[in-house]
């Protein structure tokens, strides 16, 4: 979709403008708001610190007088410590209650505050919560506990003898207690015990303010809490509120501050909502200062475009009129001239490209391979005489502009064409054979991407035919040559390796010994060529697909022992040491005797280069898909640069003088091929070599002659 340069340029300018103004404004207002927030949670937990410090120093006055109470007691007779109590309740208003428990919780002596005029009867307390925390423990207790609607706190400590003495004193006398007002109109703190239930809370408190105190999240979190803290949370009505809270080890239960969230924060909403006028004024005025300044530079480019276009369709009698007094109009100017030398420029080049388009297309129809190029959509821009006639097209036909795998008439020439556009390969090459009117012609298809040098950019592919007829008539000449030699030459090799055996068998009579050495290297000397000349033939065989597998179940680890063990004399001269490592028997369906070759022809590389005392290991293993074997040695290595060319035949690497004839490796791989399987090489310089190959599983012959899973 195209976008005008006026919105681009106006949306650009207030990008500019305004994502700055919106991310500060933001930053400072979030700065200010959190600053406005956290004083108040702060205000709010200061408050429940100095009501939570205020009890526990309570509670810490009362263990004093007590504790000093206790001590007198065991210094009088029994008659004075009534008298002892009596005083204590007497000159401190905040005592209540004083009683000596038996070590049941009855009640055996009872003082009361002479501001009190019930509950002078004895009675028991056995199943008072505090007495039994007091009694299990034998430490002293206390808890909140709310009489008549009077908040107090009850202590029980242990006395003599298995006897308790029980307090119960009022929270009026604490002074950030007797004092709890209310935080605006909905905020007040609130005392609440170990339950959650309240305590103490200011006389303003609405009805009902206080339902589900206990179900409150911060009343949750402040009693499981260990030290002082705020959140915000919605109470069981669904209000947001904060809250702000301090845990009482003892008595146990904590302070809770909480507010309506909404009044709260009621000033930095306010400062919000101010600050969002005054950041809206700047979004306007840079929104009018954009516009205006928006139109005034797009206008002469404008003037330029349509200019430009007269231009690019090739009218250059339009020129632009700018008149801004300014850069601008200095462009339109510089626009003009250009134009006027574009005019001249254009007169001048066009014979020119003729010319070279001319050549071009001249020496692309003299050349005797077929070229075709095509764009992104392999639709044809051009394709020389040569590639029609391979394609089977007519010279008169157009076929430009047409998909390429659409014209091409012969058969094999669509297909390869198809797998070329299709390739991701950079380089695709495929070999196929085209009946032509009076001959058979083989050509290769190679196809490689067009791209452009400037933007490395894909503009489409070049499809390309090479006849490669007469160098394939000539590889067949050579490969029917060797093969004539090699036949030629086994027959008279067999003959004198059979005579020879005869005169050192000495059946046409006795010979010397230095006839006998003579004889043992002619032996050596024709069993080794005689077995070169049996290789080549063999490849020859497997090439042309003519070697037959025997299929029977094989024991690989039996077979690779086998081997070793008829190898085993070669290596004693150098003191190698075989190992043949394996799970179990490794069984699989396969050629026995040509799997005992592939051992052969390992192996036997292995002895030839392993080090002086040194080791060849034959590896095997198994799962249930095939079986794994490699032959390692601890040889010089194999260079990297022939790790893949050492299979191919009559390949050996340069500088090894260990003999043969390069077709051992290349046997190796026709017979695991032909088994289904894969074979490779990893080395490393110095650290010998390891020939991997794989056997699949379940093979088993099929309909053709060879074999399957």
């Amino acid at each position: 979709m195209k976008v005008r340069l006026f919105y681009k340029m106006l949306t650009v300018m207030l990008a500019v403008s305004l994502v700055p103004i919106a991310l500060l404004g933001q930053r400072l207002i979030s700065i200010g708001q959190l600053g406005v927030e956290t004083a108040i949670l702060e205000l709010h937990l200061n408050m429940a610190d100095r009501i939570a410090g205020e009890l526990r120093g309570y509670v810490e006055r009362v263990d004093g007088r007590v504790s000093l109470l206790t001590d007198l007691m065991g210094r009088v007779d029994p008659a004075a410590r009534q008298g002892l109590l009596t005083s204590l309740v007497e000159t401190d208003p905040g005592f209540r209650e004083i009683a000596v428990l038996s070590p049941g919780g009855r009640e055996v002596v009872k003082i009361l505050s002479p501001l009190l005029k019930d509950g002078a009867e004895l009675g028991s307390r056995g199943s008072d919560p505090v007495f039994l925390a007091a009694s299990a423990s034998r430490r002293r207790s206390v808890d909140f506990h709310v009489n008549q609607g009077r908040a107090e706190m009850v202590f029980v400590y242990p006395f003599q003898a298995g006897m308790f003495l029980r307090v119960v004193t009022g929270l009026d006398g604490i002074a950030a207690v007797k004092e709890l007002s209310m935080l605006g109109e909905t905020g007040f703190p609130v005392v609440v015990d170990s339950s959650g239930g309240p305590v103490a809370y200011p006389s303003g408190v609405a009805p009902g303010e206080l339902e589900g105190i206990r179900d409150w999240p911060v009343s949750r979190t402040a009693l499981g809490s260990l030290s002082s803290g705020s959140l915000e949370y919605r109470d069981g009505r669904g209000r947001p509120q904060i809250g702000a809270y301090s845990p009482l080890a003892e008595p146990g239960g904590a302070v809770i501050v909480k507010q309506s969230r909404d009044e709260a924060f009621s000033s930095a909403l306010f400062m919000r909502k101010q600050a969002i006028y005054v950041i809206l004024a700047f979004v306007l005025a840079a929104l009018i200062a954009a516009f205006l300044l928006s139109r005034q530079v797009t206008g002469p480019i404008l003037e330029l475009t349509r200019a430009a276009e007269k231009v690019a369709g090739g009218d250059f009698s339009k020129a632009a009129v700018i008149d801004t007094r300014d850069e601008l109009k200095d462009l339109g100017e510089t626009f003009n001239k250009m134009v006027l030398q574009l005019k001249s420029y254009s007169e001048m080049q066009v014979e020119r490209i003729i010319r070279e388009q001319k050549n071009t297309e001249a020496v692309l129809y003299s050349t005797e391979d077929g070229i075709v190029m095509v764009d992104g959509e392999a639709r044809v821009q051009l394709a020389n005489r040569k590639a029609r006639s391979v394609m089977g097209v007519g010279g008169d036909s157009i076929i430009e502009g047409r998909p390429l795998t659409e014209i091409a008439v012969n058969p094999a020439v669509r297909e390869a064409v198809a797998e070329a556009l299709a390739s991701r390969k950079e380089n695709f090459v495929k070999e196929i054979e085209v009946a032509q009117e009076h001959s058979s012609r083989i050509f290769r298809c190679v196809s490689t991407p067009i791209v452009d040098p400037h933007k490395a950019a894909r503009l489409g592919t070049l499809v390309a035919f090479y006849d490669i007829t007469l160098d394939k008539e000539l590889e067949r000449m050579k490969e029917g040559f060797l093969h004539s030699i090699t036949h030629d030459l086994r027959n008279p090799m067999g003959a004198v390796k059979g005579f020879v055996e005869f005169l050192l068998k000495e059946v046409p009579g006795p010979i010397n010994e230095a006839q006998r050495k003579m004889l043992v290297s002619i032996d050596r000397a024709s069993f080794r060529l005689l077995g070169m000349i049996n290789n080549i033939l063999d490849i020859a065989k497997m090439e042309a697909g003519k070697m037959e597998l025997r299929l029977a179940p094989v024991s690989v680890q039996e077979t690779a022992g086998r081997v070793m063990e008829l190898l085993a004399p070669l290596g004693q001269r150098k003191k190698i040491r075989f190992v043949n490592e394996s799970s179990g028997p490794a069984v699989v369906s396969a050629d026995g005797p040509l799997l005992e070759r592939v051992f052969t022809n390992l192996i036997g590389n292995s002895v030839k280069f392993a080090s002086e005392n040194g080791t060849i290991t034959v590896h095997t293993e198994e799962d249930a898909e095939k079986v794994t074997v490699y032959v390692g040695d601890d040889g010089d290595g194999i260079p990297l640069e022939y790790l893949d060319k050492i299979f191919e035949k009559f390949e050996q690497v340069k500088g090894q003088k260990a003999g043969g004839t390069g077709l051992g490796l290349t046997i190796c791989k026709h017979i695991v091929t032909a088994h289904l399987g894969r074979i490779w090489a990893e080395s490393e310089q110095g650290k010998g070599s390891k020939f991997f190959f794989t056997i699949p599983k379940g093979l088993r012959p099929d309909e053709k002659g060879g074999v399957c899973r």
